[in-house]
């Protein structure tokens, strides 16, 4: 379900500027979070190794990789909801409390229509009726929800039931917003508008962390991006503004080479074969994954451009 994490602060860090292009301005680069040397297992599965991670205050960042790398698991931990077998977890920001509010990527269909869900949760939380009513109502109606709210969650589809989820995180003005795969469930229009609503939350001196697929996510709302892989961070791009654009990977393939794993790389455009020698094209912020698992199949990799077919 969604949860709402609040925290002691106690220390006041910050690690230079940050240029927040929306407001046109630089702002102080607060760490809210940090992570050091952090590993997680399961048993004898290592799902997370030696995560090395700041969240700050401004930032807006996106976590990818293939199903089961450990992107769930990683916001899990940021959020304060799973133990680390190793490492710490540090929080360092100044004031009375850190909010966190967490979207996780299934939500549990509830005997609840969501006006009620969101009034018991945001009571829990000491919100006044005045404010609950006004500001779910305005979310109800930004969401394209409205006719719905009287109707029980577990009636509803997925996508929706995500909304609702969403709704009640930002009616609690997290410092932190944690999103698992948050167009998950949506169709197109769904999508669009959900980014245009998260773009407008981007405007507060906040923080999103999501994990997804959805590369126009990723392109239009966040300013950094970490790819996972086995459950390390493969790559670590800053200022992803100005690192746009697609990756052309040539590779030599070995006998008995199999093109059909290819087409199955995530962040894939388009692919051409000539003989033994492969090209694809990739969203540049899936490279590194991709170069990786060819080499794991016994490809040689001839040349790495920024280029198009």
């Amino acid at each position: 379900m969604v949860a709402n994490y609040y925290f002691t602060k106690f220390v006041i860090s910050f690690d230079g500027l940050h240029f927040n292009k929306q407001k046109g301005k630089y702002i102080i680069m607060e760490n809210l979070i940090t992570l050091e040397n952090v590993s997680k297992t399961y048993g004898n599965k290592c799902v997370l190794d030696n995560i090395n991670l700041k969240i700050v205050r401004g930032q807006n960042l996106a976590i990818i990789g293939d199903n089961g790398t450990g992107k769930s698991t990683l916001l899990r931990i940021i959020a304060g909801l799973s133990s680390l077998s190793s490492g710490k977890r540090i929080l360092c920001t100044n004031g009375d409390k850190l909010k966190i509010g967490y979207v996780p990527d299934r939500f549990p269909k509830l005997n609840f229509t969501p006006y009620e869900y969101i009034y018991y949760m945001a009571k829990i939380e000491g919100f006044s009726q005045t404010y609950i009513d006004k500001c779910s109502s305005e979310l109800f109606q930004t969401f394209n929800i409205n006719l719905m709210k009287d109707t029980w969650i577990k009636y509803l589809s997925k996508g929706t039931i995500q909304k609702v989820a969403v709704i009640q995180a930002f009616m609690s003005k997290p410092d932190i917003l944690l999103l698992d795969e948050p167009l998950s469930g949506q169709d197109n229009k769904s999508q669009k508008k959900f980014i245009d609503i998260l773009q407008k939350f981007k405007t507060e001196e906040s923080c999103i962390v999501l994990a997804c697929h959805e590369m126009n996510l990723v392109d239009k709302l966040t300013d950094e991006v970490i790819t996972i892989e086995d459950g390390k961070i493969i790559s670590n791009i800053h200022n992803k503004d100005n690192d746009y654009g697609n990756m052309l990977i040539r590779f030599k393939v070995c006998e008995g080479f199999d093109a059909s794993m290819i087409k199955k790389f995530n962040g894939l455009l388009n692919i051409v074969e000539n003989g033994q020698l492969v090209s694809v094209l990739i969203n540049k912020h899936y490279s590194d994954i991709a170069i990786s698992k060819l080499l794991q199949m016994g490809c040689s990799i001839a040349s790495v451009n920024e280029d198009n077919l």
